[in-house]
């Protein structure tokens, strides 16, 4: 026998379930509608602070990094002072290289017996495809005259070639005889001071922490120093 009472309905039979429910279904959709109204404000709010903090990193940054500068240059600065007053207290015959001034002195004492002209090569950075890099610095402080040469074959580095972007030949193609001009005095770092050459990648150009010169003024000065002879940098 087939049961023939009607089906009540849900909000009639069970009426706190119901409007509960329903309660919460409208809670939860309104408060959707509330984040999703807030997403944009809470992106562009996220983007700010981010813009924020990369600026303040930035500023942080750019604060210490102008910091270290200053301490470096007031680090040479104090050296290149230290290095004149020992070139003006060393009694002996000596060299002094001013690098303000781009000038090449042969001093006795406080006496300058010869002054002249160079070329003083730039700070340079020279980097390769394959990851090598040269860091080319001008010397300062306290050096000496380790070696004295005179024409001598010059092997020229492989970063000359990749500063200009050519191919480096192979070793016995770089050599050059005078690609250092005529005189070549080289410190005990291994800085060279030298004629400009009249062949070689160098003629036109003074190499990067080097200092280059005529040949008529080197000359001047070649037979008047000797190896260990004090070279003063500043």
């Amino acid at each position: 026998m087939s049961d023939s009472r009607p089906r009540g309905s849900l909000w009639r039979d069970h009426p706190a379930f119901f409007w509960g429910t329903l309660l919460l279904v409208l809670l939860l959709l309104g408060g959707a509608g509330v984040i999703a109204s807030r997403v944009p404000r809470y992106q562009s709010e996220t983007e700010y602070f981010n813009r924020q903090l990369s600026t303040a990193q930035k500023a942080t940054r750019d604060s210490l990094l102008a910091n270290q500068q200053r301490r470096t240059a007031l680090a040479v600065a104090v050296l290149r002072r230290d290095m004149r007053i020992r070139s003006l207290e060393q009694k002996n015959r000596h060299l002094a290289i001013v690098l303000d001034d781009s000038v090449l002195e042969l001093r006795q004492g406080t006496a300058t017996l010869r002054r002249v002209h160079i070329s003083v090569g730039p700070d340079s950075v020279v980097r390769a495809p394959d990851g090598r890099t040269w860091r080319l610095v001008r010397p300062v402080g306290e050096r000496k005259v380790a070696e004295r040469q005179t024409s001598p074959t010059y092997t020229v580095p492989e970063w000359v070639y990749v500063a200009r972007g050519e191919p480096v030949p192979p070793e016995s193609e770089r050599r050059v005889a005078g690609g250092l001009g005529a005189y070549v005095l080289r410190l005990d770092d291994g800085t060279e001071i030298y004629s400009q050459p009249s062949r070689g990648p160098l003629a036109e150009t003074v190499k990067p922490g080097g200092f280059m010169t005529r040949s008529q003024d080197l000359a001047a000065i070649f037979d008047a120093v000797g190896e260990s002879t004090p070279v003063y940098i500043y």
